[in-house]
């Protein structure tokens, strides 16, 4: 399951890429985990906005008791409870430079960096919903689809990646409330963007650890 990802992208590589001109100012981070907050981009504003990273369903009855969906499977997404709603009516995007996934290599969990090979900027495919508790206050929060790794990266030993988009008529696609179910579901099972792998340090286990070293590439011990 993804839990991490780095927003490390200027506004002008975002506006190269995907015509899109936000005006507000990002605050980077290089390491950003499940339960924490991140951007996002809705069909309801033109900006980024801040959403928890743990999609909680808009019919829980206690928020901090339900658990925290960081993950939408692809498989069966139109039907399940907590994301039938969400794939219908609010889609968002998640910019990202990269993410971070892990792996057992020499028995231990070992982390990777994971981006476009390219290193285009990473629109993941994610869902949205909004809480309101009885006082009136409304919480906010997304999860993430992922779908079956392919390719190389199935080679190499993942089971899951998230739903990239790399163009602009993708992310405008995705977010439009006008787009159908069927267009929607169509765009999670065609879509194959190139990713490539490298391990980097497990500082990332530190959830307070946020620096441009977590990128740097390191040598795996030889058995």
């Amino acid at each position: 399951m993804i839990q991490k990802f780095s927003f490390d992208i200027s506004k002008e590589k975002i506006r190269k890429q995907f015509n899109i001109n936000f005006k507000q100012e990002f605050i980077n981070s290089f390491h950003i985990s499940a339960l924490q907050h991140a951007y996002v981009l809705t069909s309801e504003s033109n900006e980024l906005q801040l959403f928890k990273w743990g999609l909680i369903p808009y019919w829980a009855t206690e928020p901090d008791k339900v658990e925290h969906l960081v993950c939408a499977q692809a498989e069966g997404i139109a039907s399940k409870d907590s994301f039938r709603m969400p794939i219908r009516q609010k889609r968002a995007i998640v910019f990202a430079d990269s993410y971070y996934d892990y792996k057992r290599v020499n028995k231990k969990d070992q982390f990777y960096r994971i981006q476009a090979k390219n290193q285009a900027v990473l629109a993941f495919a994610a869902i949205w919903d909004e809480w309101k508790s009885p006082a009136g206050k409304v919480y906010f929060s997304f999860s993430m689809i992922t779908i079956p790794a392919y390719n190389e990266l199935k080679e190499q030993g993942w089971n899951r990646i998230p739903l990239v988009f790399t163009e602009e008529e993708q992310i405008r696609d995705w977010i439009d409330k006008e787009s159908s179910l069927e267009k929607v579901l169509t765009m999670i099972d065609s879509n194959e963007t190139i990713l490539h792998a490298y391990p980097v340090s497990n500082e990332l286990l530190n959830s307070g650890k946020d620096s441009p070293e977590l990128h740097n590439e390191i040598q795996l011990d030889k058995y």
